[in-house]
């Protein structure tokens, strides 16, 4: 049985290290040098403050056995990510860090290499609006209720326009008056609404952005000159990033084809339509809609309704007391073994074990 271990502080997590450490493609004494615990990972984290509000951060690591990350998120910064080796290598991801307790299962793995670039205010109001001016409506609008209940939930307040809330949500010196986790701020049928989004605003890495991100690895200077080099290639960057989310875009007669059988999929998940029955409700045909799913959510129909029902599982097994068996049939599992096997394969561990500490972290 792979061994597991708790982390409640960033403290636990991250040693100070050295900008003379040999792994380091290219270093500073600025920098800021993190290692992890021997038992725990090997590995490093560098952090390369480009200006007060960007950072980029270089991480690579092996992960030696499951980690529990229970924590308070500070809520001040949004995340571009860019995987290069590991589960995820070849995508990109944009994630908001958002003042709300995280309860996350990271499995024991493989090498993971990546470059992060995190803006805070001001420059995350800038970078965080033309990420959501490149959704499409239906999109944009769920972005805008979930910053709303966040933000009901994290300060009590409404009302407030896009940017006001974004404004209100990420700075640093608003105290969160929540201890909850998404799971039990939304409820299920909109954590489901969000947990589709993140398709949409992930992509694949495209040879452009490659390109930029071994220029950032090698960076041949030093000093000031370093630091100049590496924020304008940093935000090169993020730009084709952003631009890379129009430029996979459907025509829209087959984008609005993929989002109606995407729904369909999500709100069926116990009793789901057959890819044909699907393509035929959606007026299009089966290999239209494979196409079409690769291109939009990365992976194919049944990928898709997989995800849908362990995204399901997750917040059922966080925010019910239904046993595995009623959490498995909840979400169109017949067999218990069947629905474990998957949980585990995502998560690292069984079910019933993630709902343990879930119920232990509730209390």
């Amino acid at each position: 049985m792979v061994q597991q271990t708790r982390i409640e502080h960033t403290r636990d997590w991250n040693i100070p290290g050295s900008s003379e450490d040999p792994r380091l493609l290219h270093s500073d004494p600025s920098d800021a040098v993190f290692i992890h615990p021997e038992h725990l990972c090997q590995g490093y984290s560098q952090e390369i403050w480009l200006q007060d509000d960007i950072r980029l951060t270089i991480l690579e690591r092996t992960l030696l056995q499951s980690v529990t990350m229970d924590r308070q998120g500070h809520g001040n910064c949004v995340e571009f990510e860019f995987h290069l080796a590991g589960r995820h290598a070849g995508y990109s991801f944009f994630w908001p860090h958002l003042a709300t307790r995280n309860l996350e299962i990271v499995p024991a793995s493989n090498r993971i290499f990546k470059v992060e670039i995190f803006f805070r205010l001001p420059a995350l109001k800038h970078y965080f609006q033309a990420l959501i001016d490149r959704l499409t409506p239906q999109k944009k609008l769920i972005v805008e209720q979930f910053l709303q209940a966040v933000y009901r939930y994290c300060s009590g307040g409404t009302g407030h326009s896009t940017i006001g809330i974004i404004n209100q949500l990420f700075d640093p010196a608003i105290k969160p008056h929540t201890h909850l986790t998404l799971e039990q701020i939304l409820p299920s049928a909109f954590y489901s609404d969000i947990m589709a989004l993140g398709y949409e605003i992930s992509c694949p890495i495209t040879p452009a952005m490659h390109r930029i991100i071994e220029q950032i690895l090698s960076c041949p200077y030093s000093g000031t000159t370093r630091r100049n080099y590496l924020r304008q290639k940093a935000l090169k960057l993020v730009t084709l990033r952003l631009d890379a989310m129009l430029q996979l875009r459907l025509r829209t007669d087959d984008l609005n084809c993929i989002y109606q059988a995407e729904a369909i999929l999500r709100h069926s998940i116990v009793n789901p339509p057959t890819l044909d029955k699907l393509a035929k409700q959606v007026g299009t045909n089966r290999r239209k809609l494979n196409e079409g799913f690769h291109k939009v959510f990365h992976t194919t129909p049944f990928g898709y309704l997989r995800n849908c029902r362990l995204d399901q599982a997750n917040w059922l097994l966080m925010t019910s007391e239904l046993s595995i068996e009623e959490v498995a049939a909840a979400v169109g599992y017949t067999s218990r073994s069947r629905f474990a096997s998957a949980f585990r394969q995502r998560s690292g561990v069984n079910p019933k074990a993630f709902q343990l500490q879930a119920w232990q972290y509730a209390s």
